[in-house]
C-alpha cells in the first residue's frame, strides 16, 4: 500500500512537472514582401499579440525571402523591434537619409547590405532572436501587440517576409494529475502518522 502512495505521488509531481506546452506561430503582414522595402519609405509591421495571453515567448526568428539589392552598393536596410506600433503596416517617407528611422523606439533586430546586389540570388535573410531581443520581446507583447520596423536605404526586392515565434504556457493541471498527486500527499500523511 505504502508504495502505491509513493507512486501516485510520483506520479503527480511529474505531471506536474512536465505539463508545458509548446506552440509554433507564423505571421506573414498585409503586404507580404513590405512592397519590395523601396529606399524611400519606412515600413512598421504592428502584430496583434492579445489571443496569446499567458504564453511565454522562447524562440523567434524573422525570414526575409529572397532578398536582394537592385544593384551593388554600400546601402543598409535596418530592422528594428517596436512596442505598441500600430496594427498592419504602416509606410512613411524618409527619402533614402542612411539613419534607421526607427533608432531609439526599441532594440536593433539586424541590419543587412547585399554584397553582390542586381539579381536575385534565392538567398533569404535571417534574423535569429538572441536571448535579450527574446527578452524585449516578451517584455512588449505584454499588452498584446508588438512590432517590425523596416528601414530600407536602398531597394531591396523580396519574395516575402515571414515571423516565426515558438512559445510554452504552463496549463491548469488536469484534475487527473491533481488526483494522483492529491493521493500521493495523503497517503504519505497517513504513512507517516502510522511511523509516529
Amino acid at each position: 500500500m505504502k508504495r502505491l502512495f509513493v507512486l501516485a505521488f510520483v506520479l503527480g509531481v511529474v505531471a506536474l512537472a512536465t505539463s508545458t506546452e509548446a506552440a509554433v506561430y507564423y505571421f506573414t503582414p498585409s503586404q507580404s514582401d513590405l512592397r519590395d522595402l523601396d529606399h524611400r519609405w519606412n515600413k512598421s509591421w504592428g502584430i496583434d499579440w492579445s489571443s496569446h495571453a499567458g504564453e511565454v515567448i522562447t524562440g523567434a526568428t524573422l525570414t526575409i525571402k529572397n532578398i536582394y539589392d537592385w544593384t551593388r552598393e554600400p546601402d543598409i536596410l535596418f530592422v528594428t523591434l517596436l512596442d505598441n506600433p500600430a496594427l498592419g503596416i504602416t509606410t512613411l517617407w524618409d527619402g533614402e537619409d542612411g539613419v534607421n528611422q526607427f533608432a531609439g523606439l526599441g532594440p536593433l533586430v539586424g541590419t543587412w547590405t547585399d554584397p553582390a546586389g542586381g539579381a536575385p540570388t534565392g538567398f533569404d535573410l535571417v534574423f535569429n532572436f538572441d536571448a535579450s531581443l527574446l527578452a524585449s520581446l516578451n517584455t512588449f507583447a505584454i499588452d498584446g501587440r508588438f512590432g517590425l520596423g523596416f528601414d530600407p536605404d536602398c531597394h531591396y526586392f523580396n519574395d516575402g517576409v515571414e515571423l516565426k515565434i515558438t512559445t510554452e504556457s504552463i496549463p491548469t493541471p488536469e484534475p487527473t494529475t491533481m488526483a494522483l498527486f492529491g493521493l500521493g500527499l495523503a497517503g504519505l500523511g497517513i504513512i507517516r502518522r502510522k511511523k509516529s
